[in-house]
């Protein structure tokens, strides 16, 4: 009998692990942006996320001007979204709102790809969070633009672990509906759980030398994901710690 009270209370466990709740940590979806004019970058409002909470750095100089390209001052702005991977209010394909997308050019408009290298990385806390950690994201990519997206991620901003690499889609079909991929960034590693201030970096490299360095990846609707554990799941959990307890007594 008491095997069998043993056996239910483990069986119990499994069913409260389960019903754990998946979370949204932060959603950065770059609408709050004023276009640019003639393949000039637009600027972005604010950096720190739409949904949830984060923020996002970067090493890349910062479009302040949106006009035309002769007048941008920077590099990184934003160009035409998508509602793929959007979350509501924006993600119907009739109603939602296609916004912007955060740009970012190879070069800085002397025709050489000197943005090679260069950063943009999502800040957030992981603390509650137990498994499932994850970012996901829609991009595409110009020709001569970047064609490799390198992700890693770091718990003291200093030190980073290698996560995947992306090649981002040709903008011809690009990121819009229908043709839009989805690229899911899992992260696995128990340092990155519990975080106060983790970082999710991605590098940019492989853009080619091009007709005014204007070469781009745009990248839109970006979340991190990850899941707790619910308070039933929690009790259950500490009550199997006590009756294996017990059993081995």
């Amino acid at each position: 009998m008491k095997n069998g009270f043993i056996l239910a209370a483990v069986a119990g466990m499994s069913v409260a692990a389960a019903s754990a709740n998946a979370t949204l940590i932060a959603y950065w979806n770059f609408n709050a942006s004023t276009p640019g004019a003639s393949g000039g970058l637009g600027t972005l409002a604010a950096f720190t996320a739409d949904q949830g909470a984060g923020n996002i750095t970067t090493n890349f100089t910062i479009n302040t001007v949106a006009g035309t390209s002769a007048q941008n001052t920077g590099d990184l702005g934003t160009f035409g979204g998508t509602t793929v991977n959007a979350l509501a209010p924006d993600d119907t394909t009739t109603t939602g709102v296609v916004g912007g997308g955060l740009a970012m050019r190879g070069g800085n408009g002397s025709g050489a790809a000197t943005n090679n290298g260069k950063f943009v990385q999502f800040n957030v806390s992981t603390i509650g969070i137990t498994s499932g950690l994850a970012l996901s994201y829609v991009t595409q990519a110009t020709g001569t633009g970047f064609q490799s997206q390198a992700w890693s991620f770091s718990t003291d901003g200093i030190s980073f672990t290698s996560l995947t690499s992306v090649v981002p889609q040709a903008s011809s079909p690009g990121y819009a509906r229908p043709s839009g991929i989805v690229q899911t960034i899992s992260i696995p590693n128990a340092s990155a759980y519990g975080a106060s201030a983790l970082a999710i970096r991605v590098v940019f490299t492989g853009a080619a030398a091009s007709n005014g360095g204007g070469g781009n990846d745009r990248i839109d609707n970006v979340q991190v994901n990850g899941t707790v554990p619910t308070p039933g799941s929690l009790a259950l959990l500490g009550l199997g710690g006590l009756f294996a307890g017990r059993r081995r007594r």
